[in-house]
């Protein structure tokens, strides 16, 4: 499947193949007896051929599609605390529309549910939603007990795509994606969702494929006897490097995935035994006690015990968590470094799936000659080449309410309109008064620090990273803002981090800026989910300082509302922003001249870009205008050329 690895088709050609199938045989015939070549007209009968016999082939077979399972923690608007804005969806509709004979559905946990949805289980609500049961339910041994769950088919939608949920009790009280994307709720919802593909059939829908998306489809499989699917697995996956964990764990982890016979050694080994009652003992005065007891006692309580000192210090707790770890690696040997499913939760899944692929071509290439962004599956990725490739991907932007609406036509006047209108909103006194749109934000739940003036003309920079400071470059953020400010640029800026004051290094950052009475006016600061439409159709400019790769669709928003972004060179961002310096008459923003993670100062890189930005908005408005018409032009749906690949991969599968 190495073929996969570059671009080796056409789209041109494919639509010939198409129009070949669909004439009749006198058109057909004056087509190719127009072209001399008589190699080509062998081949073109040759290809009319064989669509032909193979058509023949499916009508005759009972089953003439390809049905796929698209697993996956998140689908806006089923999950209730969704973290990204492209959906599933549009990618499944644009499939379908290209593709009609796959039938893709889509599988996801239900979680955040109240004590009320949880009781009435035949009845299940999420949201406005009323959930239909499905005849599929079972039990599942994991973590030291028994688990139920359930398969529910959410109502209908405009797409027409079937969403399916699995509720268990081990994961359906999380409150949000993050919580349920750790271990010890990841492990239950993959270990119920394996089985549910496998009983899917009672549904009327055997998978051919498992398209996972970014979570681990083999987690715990070493210690599973006998895999519950017959499936191939096309694994995606976003990010290396986030799926490191820094200490070893091996009794958590094993806790955590062990199935009934690993159980079992684990409660026999006198060692363990001994350690486990030992840790019991110094938190409870009970003198008889079962081992499982122990263990859930343990295991419900994990991280309190389990205490991570860097100065050195020797408690009770970690030496003997630290004797069940090196016991546990002696019982489970494949839990060592090489196919340690916790440091690494996808090293067993890349091993075990038919195919994966990175989500940017520029991510794709890195990752092989930049270990580093490997994470720690270097080597792992290098024997697993050839059967790996990059996807693309895009996303259906619909267009929010605005205060003035515009077009790539009328964007001159438009534009400056609700720039004026966004610094009105977030003066000081609306924000004294209270009085700001709420309509700007989510919910009421906002904090905002700082005000902007209405009272000069200045370019306006927004940035919406999340909190994760180092892959986001939330540092490479402030340090910009702080050097143009140092270099008495007339500049406004609007930031937007959702819980970033309760991160330390973001507040002292503001604490700076909020104690230099110059600034005043100039930067505002916004906890909270916000509604960017209106903030990016204000904005002049967005700040992508990313370090690591980028997956998320937040530039090509930016662009549709005339927002320019000056972006790192790394991921998407990468693939999707053309430098107006490498391409002046399509350019639609600005790019470092490398990728941030380098041995050179990346503050000193991504302000390059940002000067360059602002001279041109400055001092030569037509080349600006161009920026944002290209920028408003851009075309960032699903494309032909991207679900072809999709496709390519999904029959080659097959």
């Amino acid at each position: 499947m190495n073929r996969f690895s570059s671009e080796n088709f056409e789209t041109s050609a494919h639509n010939e193949e198409l129009d070949f199938i669909f004439q009749d045989s006198e058109d057909f015939d004056e087509t190719v007896y127009g072209n001399r070549d008589l190699a080509q007209d062998l081949k073109t009968y040759f290809r009319l051929f064989r669509k032909k016999f193979n058509s023949a082939l499916r009508k005759k077979s009972q089953k003439n599609f390809t049905n796929i399972i698209y697993l996956t923690l998140d689908c806006p608007p089923y999950t209730p605390t969704s973290c990204r804005g492209e959906s599933p969806l549009e990618y499944i509709e644009a499939m379908r529309k290209q593709y009609p004979e796959k039938d893709i559905r889509v599988l996801i946990p239900v979680y955040n549910l109240n004590e009320e949805n949880t009781r009435a289980r035949k009845k299940l609500c999420v949201g406005s939603m009323e959930l239909e049961r499905t005849s599929i339910g079972f039990e599942f041994f994991l973590q030291n007990r028994m688990n139920e769950a359930v398969l529910y088919r959410f109502p209908k939608n405009n797409e027409h795509v079937q969403v399916y949920g699995i509720y268990s009790p081990s994961f359906s009280f999380c409150k949000d994606i993050q919580e349920i994307s750790r271990i010890q709720h990841l492990a239950p919802f993959i270990k119920a969702a394996r089985i549910c593909i496998r009983k899917l059939g009672s549904e009327k829908f055997k998978p051919d494929i498992v398209h996972s998306e970014n979570i681990p489809f083999y987690l715990g499989g070493e210690f599973e006897a006998k895999l519950p699917y017959q499936a191939k697995v096309f694994q995606i996956i976003k990010d290396f490097t986030q799926i490191d964990v820094i200490k070893t764990e091996a009794f958590w982890a094993a806790i955590n995935l062990v199935d009934q016979a690993g159980m079992k050694k684990i409660c026999r080994d006198n060692t363990v035994k001994k350690c486990v009652a030992a840790l019991f003992n110094l938190h409870n005065t009970k003198r008889f006690y079962q081992m499982k007891d122990c263990l859930s006692f343990i295991y419900m309580n994990y991280y309190k015990f389990r205490k991570f000192i860097d100065k050195g210090e020797d408690i009770d707790e970690n030496i003997i968590f630290d004797r069940l770890n090196k016991r546990i690696l002696q019982i489970f040997p494949q839990m060592a470094f090489e196919d340690d499913i916790y440091f690494n939760p996808m090293m067993y899944t890349l091993k075990r799936a038919d195919f994966w692929a990175v989500p940017s071509k520029t991510y794709y290439k890195e990752i092989f000659e930049n270990p580093p962004l490997s994470g720690r599956m270097f080597k792992q990725i290098l024997k697993t080449k050839d059967k790996s490739s990059y996807i693309s991907f895009g996303t259906e932007i619909k267009s929010e309410k605005l205060y003035q609406d515009f077009d790539s036509a009328n964007f001159r006047e438009m534009r400056r309109k609700n720039k004026a209108a966004l610094l009105r909103e977030l003066s000081i006194d609306k924000i004294k008064t209270n009085f700001t749109d709420p309509t700007l934000f989510k919910s009421p739940e906002v904090k905002i620090l700082g005000n902007l003036d209405t009272f000069y003309e200045s370019p306006l920079f927004f940035a919406n990273p999340n909190t994760e400071v180092f892959a986001n470059g939330v540092d490479i953020l402030f340090n910009t803002i702080l050097k143009l400010f140092e270099l008495h640029k007339n500049i406004q800026v609007i930031i937007c981090i959702k819980d970033g004051l309760k991160v330390k290094f973001i507040q002292s950052w503001l604490n700076f800026l909020s104690g230099n009475r110059y600034l005043n006016g100039r930067w505002i600061f916004i906890d909270g989910e916000i509604n960017e439409g209106k903030f990016l159709a204000g904005s002049d400019m967005i700040l992508l300082p990313r370090r690591v790769n980028s997956t998320s669709t937040e530039h090509f928003h930016a662009m549709h509302y005339g927002c320019v972004p000056i972006a790192s060179r790394s991921g998407i961002l990468n693939d999707t922003i053309s430098d107006i310096f490498d391409d002046i008459t399509n350019g639609c923003g600005f790019k470092t001249k490398t990728t941030l993670l380098c041995e050179e100062d990346s503050n000193e890189i991504f302000l390059t870009p940002v000067l360059k930005a602002m001279n041109i908005y400055q001092n030569n408005p037509s080349s600006w205008n161009l920026l944002v018409k290209n920028c408003m032009n851009y075309e960032s749906g699903w494309k032909f050329k991207i679900l072809e690949k999709y496709n390519r991969i999904y029959d080659e599968l097959i």
